[in-house]
């Protein structure tokens, strides 16, 4: 059966502002006014959100493909700069740069954090949303890489002299036989973990947190250093490493038993830390729940229930949309 002509235009309209607010929800970037102007635009008609929907899910198709895609474009770029660079771009080929541009933000910077990033799928290890996972690097190191994790191998001769954490959480463990100190490589800085030592990494856009668990831990950042001993942490980032304050093990430790405790922090913090571990997204659209302070313990297992449960703690209002992703205001 054929679809009317002002119905297939009307979908085509819906599908690219559906894209538009796709992009700009990269990254989980976005203001309290975007997530209420989303929720707006997607409280229009049923198939506003089926339009979002088909869209989310023909991008998360072009993570697989994204590699091909780009060495493709690469080497039609190295032909395009040997032609005649006068040449004036049609109104299709400007179409398709912006296509191209389109989806390598897409693949570089994954809208929603949808599907892994260009760098993550190209990692020795990583772990997906949710995931946890321990590897045995050999050598007597041990590996616990919480969710969101991305880590390379530094090797040398086949044997492995360094970490490198991209992006994420890892507990580092050397034990009686590792041959020397174990050497992570984060956020422009260097953590060294001293046989039978054992840490705490976590590398964010702001900058990495080092917390000893277990022996003597040093760190070096731009010339500064800290030795970090048992239940003691440090952060550096932005040019300085900060002070050694005491930490709690508990709270640093939470994960491995798949727990998280949240104890005075910012609604916002809580909603980005819950974020890592439960797949879609979040998205706080009221700056007064925002900053309430909670005091909670939450399992794993009861993330899909979370936005329910900070609905009857704070009377927060839920909207719930395909693909995991839940506006609170």
């Amino acid at each position: 059966m054929r679809i009317p002509d002002h119905m297939a235009h009307r979908r085509a309209a819906l599908h690219k502002e559906a894209q538009r607010w796709l992009l700009r929800l990269t990254s989980g970037t976005a203001t309290p006014h975007d997530a209420r102007a989303f929720e707006h635009w997607c409280g229009q008609s049923p198939a506003h959100v089926e339009a979002f929907a088909e869209t989310r899910r023909m991008w998360e198709s072009l993570g697989p493909a994204a590699q091909a895609f780009m060495a493709g474009e690469r080497t039609r770029a190295a032909a395009q700069s040997n032609r005649d660079t006068t040449m004036r771009m049609s109104r299709r080929a400007f179409l398709g740069a912006a296509v191209t541009a389109a989806v390598a933000v897409a693949v570089v910077h994954p809208p929603l954090q949808l599907w892994p990033s260009l760098s993550d799928m190209a990692a020795d290890y990583r772990t997906a949303t949710g995931e946890q996972r321990e590897v045995d690097l050999g050598q007597g190191v041990m590996v616990q890489m919480n969710t969101q994790t991305t880590i390379n191998l530094r090797k040398a001769q086949g044997r492995v002299t360094g970490i490198e954490l991209l992006s994420g959480e890892i507990q580092v463990k050397s034990t009686a036989a590792a041959d020397g100190p174990v050497s992570v490589f984060a956020g422009g800085g260097r953590v060294d973990v001293g046989v039978m030592g054992k840490c705490n990494v976590r590398c964010e856009d702001a900058g990495v947190q080092v917390t000893g668990l277990d022996g003597a831990t040093t760190l070096r950042y731009q010339g500064q250093t800290a030795v970090l001993k048992t239940a003691q942490r440090a952060d550096y980032g932005n040019g300085r490493v900060g002070e050694v304050t005491l930490a709690d093990i508990e709270v640093t430790m939470a994960w491995r038993r798949r727990v998280l405790i949240f104890d005075g922090q910012p609604l916002a913090d809580v909603v980005r830390e819950i974020n890592r571990y439960r797949p879609g997204k979040i998205i706080l659209a009221n700056d007064g729940l925002a900053e309430r302070k909670v005091q909670a313990r939450f399992s794993l297992n009861q993330l899909a229930d979370v936005a329910a449960l900070i609905q009857d703690a704070y009377g927060a209002k839920v909207t719930s949309l395909p693909g995991g992703i839940v506006i609170l205001s």
